[in-house]
Formats: structure tokens, C-alpha cells, sequence
């Protein structure tokens, strides 16, 4: 309120402006698939034959995936290759992307027959040698690779070619299959949890204290890798020995299930193996596999490694995968300064929600499907095929397990896991 120079009201009007100016929108898009067009690396190594389409996908869904220099997507998995682990090779070429005509990352030119020079027909480049050559031949730049911006939700197949618009730098002048692809930064995943295979390990059999009135189960001390993983026809637990053919023949799913000869039965969690026998066996060697560790091999196909359970954050591994993120995969050392704290953090990228080793359901295994008995039941499933584990389809062939628990050579169990990171 203000008053003039003889005490009289004064009042202090608002001055409109209908004119005025707009103010910018600050929103683009929902976070779950942001509505950005995004194009494949086109230095990426091929990884599976789409037989239908006869085309390569050069990124498989799921994947953990980042950018490289020139803000092109590629598995996120490189900069843990590239950035974290010091002189490996990061990028490795093979007959097929000659075949494929991928473009070298050291040259920018198609990859050659005479580049294959490593052992086995093959080509490998640390960072190092990207960058000394630069990266695609440009001199002075580096190859670089970004925190992870998303998940790949579908396969990404290999780059037609060029900037993706002109048809005369198409490998193919006719063919562009898939011009731009998405990314998924909000979402919950359901994968495969893939265990690691243990060696042979001895065992030695003592009357079992339970249950007391038999005088025939006979108990084994527990394994030194734990979990174990299910006994199924990717994970096979596999004994060897002194009549082990003929002491496990029928695996039971209790311990007072035993009830004759060639019963046995493991409890996944402590390792113990249990078998009724006349006398304690002996001369028995197991092998199986497990969660204690990440397995040393794995599938083209998306999936998590080691023991993940509900709760856990997880970042991802040098195969684009998921897994724990504890301070040793998070490349921490005992007394992380500010700077590898602040990487760390970049590298996280959900959280388990859920851990579910309920494979078979909705009685699958009892569906007759083709190939079984089964066929082709070691867990690469990397490599397509017209006869073999691709080709099992769930039922009956595979012991009723899903395509994504079969594919990638996993036991019985999956993980849900909710993307935080993005």
C-alpha cells in the first residue's frame, strides 16, 4: 500500500502484455523407450545368423548397451574390455564378418581375409592398437566407449551401411532392413541365471544320520562350490566310479525319498549327495555345476551370472551379462577414491527383484516335442543350426524348460531384474 506526498492512496495497478512470449517444453518423451532413433555400430563383429532373414544381429536383447565415439550404440560390455582391464583384446574379427563385410574398427574399411592373421583365422585389436591407427582410421581419435544408456530390447541387426539414408553406401544397395533401432531404459527383465561347471570332485560316503532307521543311505560331505545348479541336460550333475552307473541311476527329490537301489538325491544347497547302497561307496567323483563363480564360457544370448539373489544391485561384465555389483566387479580398490566411487556408480545398472527356480511350469516337460530324446544338449547355444539345441523346442526335448532358460544353457532358474540405473 502506498500513499503520495499528501497522505492520499496511491494504488499500484498490474500492466498487462497480451503479446508475450512461449516458453520452451523441457518434455520429449517417456523414459521407458525414449523416443530417440539411434544407429548400430557399424565396426561391430557379428554374433548370430538370422536364418529366416539370412542377416546378422550384431547385439542380442537384453544386452547392456553404450555408445562409442561417434555416438553409435554398441555392448557396453567394451568399455569394461577397453577401459577397466587393461591390454586384452577388446574387438576380435572372424571369417564371418569378412563374409558379412563389417567395417574394420582400426581401418574403417571392410574387414579383410589377409587381417585374419591371429590363430584360428582370426584378428584381434586391443585399445591400444585402435587408437594408435585411430579409431575407423581417423587419426587422433579414440576409441571410447560411454557409461551404459539402456538395454538392447530386441536384436540389433549388423549396420546396413553408410549414414543409414543413402543407398549407395549400403552394403546392399537394396536392402535396409532395420534403419534406426530403440533403446529400453525402464523396465523389469526377466534372464536366464547361467551357473558355472566345476571340475571332478571326490567324494567320500558315511552312514547317514538321517533317517536313522535305515542302515542303507549312505551321505557324501558337501561339494566346494555353492549353490549347485539343477541336474538337467545343460546342467548335468554327472558321477563317475566304482558302480556309479549303477548307484545313480534315479535322482529323487527328497532325502526320504530313498527307498532301493540306484536312488540318489543332492541338496543344492549344501552340496550333500545321498544315495541308498548296500555299503558306503567308494571311489565316486561328481561333477556339476554351480553358482558360486561366473561360468568361464558363455551364449550370445542375454542373460546374469554368479549367485544373484532378491535385493542385489547388479551391474554388468565384459559379455554385456549381469551380475553382482560388489566392489571387486565394480573395479574398486580397498579404499576407493572419490573418482572410482563416482565409476563405479555409473556402472550399476538394476537391482533383483526376484529369483525364480520354478522350471518346469504348467507341467511343460510332459509336452511331446520334437528331438527328444534330445539332441544337441551342451549349453553353447551360441551358433545357429538346423539340428540341435535351438531347435528343441520347449517340452519333451528340453526337460520343459523356456527358450530363454534353454537357449543360453541355463539350468532351471531365472532372475527379474528391475533397470534403475537409466
Amino acid at each position: 500500500m502506498a500513499f503520495n506526498s499528501v497522505g492520499q492512496y496511491s494504488a499500484n495497478h498490474k500492466v498487462w502484455d497480451h503479446v508475450g512470449n512461449i516458453v520452451p517444453n523441457v518434455e520429449f518423451s517417456e523414459g521407458e523407450r525414449p523416443a530417440i532413433e539411434w544407429k548400430v555400430a557399424e565396426w561391430l563383429p557379428v554374433q548370430f545368423f538370422d536364418k529366416h532373414y539370412e542377416n546378422w544381429f550384431v547385439i542380442m536383447p537384453g544386452k547392456v548397451v553404450a555408445v562409442d565415439a561417434d555416438g553409435r550404440l554398441c555392448p557396453a560390455g567394451l568399455k569394461i574390455a577397453a577401459e577397466l582391464l587393461g591390454s586384452g583384446d577388446v574387438v576380435t574379427y572372424t571369417l564371418n564378418d569378412v563374409e558379412a563385410g563389417v567395417i574394420n574398427v582400426a581401418t574403417g574399411n571392410p574387414v579383410t581375409l589377409a587381417e585374419l592373421t591371429d590363430t584360428g583365422s582370426t584378428r584381434g585389436y586391443t585399445k591400444a592398437e585402435i587408437d594408435a591407427a585411430g579409431f575407423l582410421g581417423r587419426t587422433g581419435v579414440a576409441f571410447t566407449v560411454s557409461n551404459p544408456v539402456g538395454v538392447a530390447p530386441y536384436s540389433y541387426l549388423q549396420w546396413a551401411g553408410g549414414d543409414g539414408f543413402n543407398p549407395a553406401q549400403y552394403r546392399k544397395h537394396n536392402y535396409n532392413m532395420q534403419h534406426q533401432v530403440a533403446v529400453l531404459c525402464d523396465y523389469v527383465l526377466e534372464l536366464p541365471l547361467i551357473p558355472a561347471s566345476a571340475s571332478a570332485e571326490a567324494l567320500t560316503f558315511a552312514l547317514s544320520a538321517s533317517p536313522t532307521d535305515s542302515a542303507n543311505i549312505f551321505t557324501s560331505s558337501g561339494l566346494d562350490n555353492l549353490p549347485v545348479a539343477a541336474n538337467t541336460i545343460r546342467t548335468p550333475v554327472a558321477f563317475a566310479g566304482t558302480n556309479a552307473a549303477t548307484l545313480f541311476l534315479n535322482q529323487v527329490d527328497s532325502l526320504s525319498a530313498l527307498a532301493g537301489s540306484g536312488d540318489w538325491f543332492i541338496d543344492l544347497n549344501t552340496g550333500d549327495i545321498s544315495v541308498w547302497a548296500a555299503s558306503a561307496p567308494t571311489g565316486i567323483t561328481v561333477s556339476y555345476f554351480h553358482y558360486a563363480s561366473s561360468p568361464a564360457v558363455v551364449s550370445r544370448f542375454a542373460s546374469a551370472v554368479g549367485d544373484l539373489k532378491g535385493g542385489d544391485m547388479v551391474t554388468f561384465d565384459a559379455n554385456s551379462n549381469y551380475r553382482v555389483a560388489s566392489a571387486a566387479n565394480l573395479f574398486l580398490s580397498g579404499s576407493p577414491t572419490g573418482t572410482e566411487v563416482a565409476r563405479a556408480l555409473g556402472l550399476i545398472v538394476g537391482q533383483v527383484l526376484d529369483r525364480d527356480h520354478g522350471v518346469p511350469k504348467d507341467l511343460l516337460d510332459r509336452v511331446k516335442t520334437s528331438y527328444s530324446p534330445a539332441i544337441g544338449t551342451d549349453a553353447s547355444g551360441a551358433l545357429p543350426g538346423y539340428l540341435g539345441q535351438l531347435d528343441q523346442m520347449p517340452g519333451t526335448a528340453n526337460g520343459g524348460a523356456p527358450s530363454n532358460v534353454h537357449y543360453a544353457g541355463a539350468a532351471d532358474t531365472v532372475v527379474r531384474i528391475n533397470l534403475v540405473r537409466f
